[in-house]
């Protein structure tokens, strides 16, 4: 695969008011960090300047330009939060009659039976007149409010998440189905028959229910297209700026059906079709293909994926790597990292983490992780220049036809898991089953529906050309429905008949041919003689404090201390603005520096034995505020640590401060540093009894995220897991050499959610930090998620260091 190609973004949450010479140095960290450019997102974004207004413009048009100076590409988020269309409310308050309208079945008594319209006061992606209005406040605002250089350098608009009604499944919350206004005369025009009548075949089997079913949902989604991405591709196409964005609920046909209709459909006329994958481990392997093959047919430049969101703050090197690596094969070459957080405030840690790159304990390594990224993609076998060796017909009409709208309420909202085994959900697993295997074989695939074949498919010498690719084998799955024309025939037969090999999915037998894994060559690593590995106590320590509520609106936070009053100040960081902050009842000065609030704590106001923390909150607070005590000092737990997983150790505390201690390498957890962020400098010498070169350096037995290599005085650069070696081109001297680590702790030790009964979860959201169970959470977790006990992940090395041959 080209590398070349690669780029990646910060989605860049703006969510404080607009400070130019902030901004433009937070542009110089992401560009020093690797990337290549940022989308531009308001999200809790506070209003000041306010949105959209001409000041607002005008610092925007100033960092647009900054982004050029030092060739930063620039992509503006079309809304302030999500999903968009909403211009941040202003589209509803300039016309309150908005409304979204969906259908529920009443079933008033075994007699009666009837098809309701319920609607509320929103905006509808429906209704073209109120994207008008958004493409008026919105893009036309951008358009003459910037800066015309500003303006010209803007590369393209990202939307985001805008589904039927306003965003959100009906289906899946209500068992209910989207409707508008405008589809009885749609429908009249397309079918000549009137639609009203017919309506409660979506809830009941029928006579034809199946054929009118997806005539409905395939309505609905050319009224989406219609009324919301049609208007905004035009606008864009005139401008001369692309246009992108992803769906909800992309991961299999049965969740696309509710929030879409069709993914295929409504993206194949962005010019950057997108994908949202979240989490932190790869997904499936069909909706990562999808926007690979509509770029592909349709001839885009490229596709985009918006990644890794929510993938909690325990995110590693390794695992960031091999998750883009997933998408990467899949032909994914835009990454627009979710998400970059403008200022971490409390709101912010607890907001789908991790802020990426910006805040991770890693972020130092981040330059490093892309070129390792770089190097692997480009030992990819290149499937955007390669001939497919086969398409796979999506069953979205299968499932259309099939669609009881109740049977939706059981999945899960985020990722589309736990579709029901009924008729539609079954034709949606076993499709998703199917392309499972045509992976797991190798197969070159790619992917359409039979929609887009009965439309756009041209069928001669042995192949179906859909726009620019072709292909001359078609995997059925089961359930496709396919319409015929005027002498009876469908595409299935025309593809036959001009020599295009059709396979059924029964008959696919080929595709389960397991592929022997080829055995890899090892080199013989070089043990050291070496002395046991040191550690000293980095620069700084951080507690992090838990409130409770106190007197009145205080909230307070107290910690067991040995610390004697002599020793160096203590600092108190807090990430929002308090009204008033005080240490054992003396009331402390803030000091705003570097996005966080410091409050120096001297010593004469510490008591031997306790620090009692006590805040007033402004208006509109953080619940859970995140603060830190920072300062020379080891945390212990007065009651033992245990493992709870080969990842990760828990105690249910309670803590106490006491002054710098012998740390221990192999555990600096326990032995002082649980919710440390900063690196930790381990040293060991190792004796060479001769001269070697063309070798790596390997850490063995590590629990890290990322490690800074120095032998003697000479630094090597980052190292990370699986691998954790470092090339050393010049080799090593006959003797004794000292090796330095700095050994970086996993970001999750810092912002949690310690208590989470899970630990560090692979899916976190608020709620996670809250405590409430949800989507994100295990199917047998409790209603109240936060236990007792804190977790943390492993931080230490203890195994020897290895010299490893290269090239062997």
């Amino acid at each position: 695969m080209d590398a070349s190609r690669l780029r990646f973004m910060a989605l860049w949450a703006i969510n404080d008011a607009l400070d130019l010479k902030e901004l433009t140095e937070q542009l110089d960290e992401l560009k020093a960090s690797g990337l290549d450019g940022v989308v531009f997102h308001p999200r809790f974004y506070p209003d000041v300047p306010e949105y959209m207004s001409q000041a607002y413009l005008d610092i925007i048009s100033d960092l647009i330009l900054y982004a050029k100076s030092i060739h930063m590409s620039f992509w503006i988020y079309d809304e302030n939060g999500w999903p968009s269309g909403t211009a941040s409310g202003q589209v509803i308050a300039r016309r309150p009659d908005l409304t979204c309208e969906w259908l529920e079945w009443n079933e008033a008594s075994d007699s009666e039976h009837e098809v309701v319209v319920r609607s509320k006061h929103a905006v509808s992606s429906l209704d073209s007149e109120a994207t008008e209005l958004f493409i008026e406040i919105t893009h036309e605002g951008y358009r003459k409010g910037l800066h015309k250089e500003a303006f010209a350098y803007v590369t393209g608009f990202f939307t985001d998440e805008v589904a039927f009604l306003d965003g959100h499944s009906v289906s899946v919350s209500q068992g209910a189905i989207p409707w508008s206004s405008g589809l009885p005369q749609m429908y009249y025009e397309r079918f000549g028959e009137p639609l009203e009548p017919l309506l409660p075949l979506l809830f009941m089997d029928g006579e034809c229910s199946g054929a009118f079913r997806t005539r409905y949902w395939e309505l609905l989604t050319d009224a989406l297209i219609e009324g919301f991405y049609k208007p905004i591709e035009h606008w864009c196409q005139e401008n001369g700026k692309l246009f992108t964005g992803h769906l909800k609920g992309e991961e299999n046909p049965f969740f696309q059906l509710s929030y879409s209709g069709s993914c295929f459909h409504v993206l194949k006329d962005l010019t950057m079709p997108a994908i949202d994958a979240l989490e932190r481990f790869p997904g499936n392997n069909f909706y990562p293909r999808i926007v690979h093959s509509l770029a592909m047919q349709q001839g885009r430049e490229s596709c985009i994926v918006e990644a890794h969101g929510g993938s909690g703050w325990g995110v590693t090197p390794e695992s960031f790597t091999n998750y883009v690596m997933w998408l990467a094969s899949h032909g994914l070459e835009q990454f627009v990292l979710h998400l970059a957080q403008y200022r971490l405030k409390s709101k912010a840690v607890h907001d789908w983490p991790p802020s990426m790159p910006l805040h991770l304990t890693w972020r130092d390594a981040f330059p490093s992780v892309l070129a390792e990224i770089r190097r692997k993609v480009a030992t990819l076998p290149d499937i955007r220049t390669a001939e497919p060796e086969l398409l796979i017909v999506t069953p979205t009409r299968g499932v259309m036809a099939a669609f009881d709208p109740k049977e939706a309420m059981v999945i899960n909202e985020h990722d589309g898991s736990d579709v029901p085994a009924t008729a539609s959900g079954v034709i949606s697993n076993d499709f998703i089953a199917l392309v499972e295997a045509c992976h797991a074989a190798g197969i070159h695939y790619e992917l359409t529906e039979e929609r887009t074949i009965e439309e756009i498919g041209v069928f001669a010498d042995g192949k179906v050309s859909i726009g620019k690719r072709d292909y001359k084998q078609v995997l059925l799955a089961d359930g496709c429905v396919w319409n015929c024309d005027e002498a009876g025939r469908t595409s299935v037969d025309q593809m036959r008949e001009v020599g295009v090999v059709i396979i059924e999915a029964d008959q696919a037998q080929f595709i389960f041919t397991e592929v022997p894994a080829g055995k890899a060559v090892q080199a013989v690593p070089i043990v050291l003689e070496q002395s046991p590995w040191r550690a000293e106590m980095p620069s700084s320590n951080l507690y992090a404090l838990y409130f409770k509520a106190g007197v009145g609106s205080a909230l307070v936070a107290e910690v067991e201390t040995s610390i004697l009053p002599t020793s160096d100040s203590l600092t108190l960081i807090l990430l929002d603005q308090a009204a008033k902050a005080t240490v054992n009842g003396s009331v402390l000065e803030g000091t705003f520096i570097g996005g966080k609030y410091r409050y120096a704590i001297s010593a004469g106001i510490l008591n031997v034995g306790r620090i009692v923390v006590e805040l007033e909150q402004v208006d509109g607070a953080e619940p859970n505020p995140v603060a830190f005590l920072e300062g020379p000092f080891t945390v212990r737990s007065l009651n033992d640590y245990c493992e709870k997983d080969d990842r990760q150790m828990m105690t249910t505390g309670p803590f106490c401060l006491v002054s710098p201690e012998q740390l221990d390498a192999g555990d600096l957890i326990t032995s002082g540093l649980p919710f440390c962020a900063s690196a930790a400098r381990l040293t060991t010498t190792m004796q060479l009894n001769e001269s070697i070169h063309d070798v790596s350096l390997q850490l063995t037995n590590v629990h890290a995220d990322a490690a800074n290599v120095l032998v003697g005085d000479r630094g090597y650069g980052w190292c990370f897991g699986p691998d954790w070696t470092m090339n050393l081109p010049e080799g090593l001297e006959e003797g004794e050499h000292e090796v330095t680590v700095w050994l970086v702790p996993n970001t999750y030790n810092v912002y949690g959610p310690h208590y989470h009964v899970d630990g560090d979860r692979h899916l976190v959201s608020p709620a996670q930090y809250q405590g409430i169970k949800n989507f994100a959470d295990h199917d047998v977790a409790p209603e109240l998620t936060l236990g007792d006990e804190l977790h943390f992940v492993k931080w230490g090395m203890t195994g020897a260091v290895q010299l490893v041959p290269n090239g062997k």
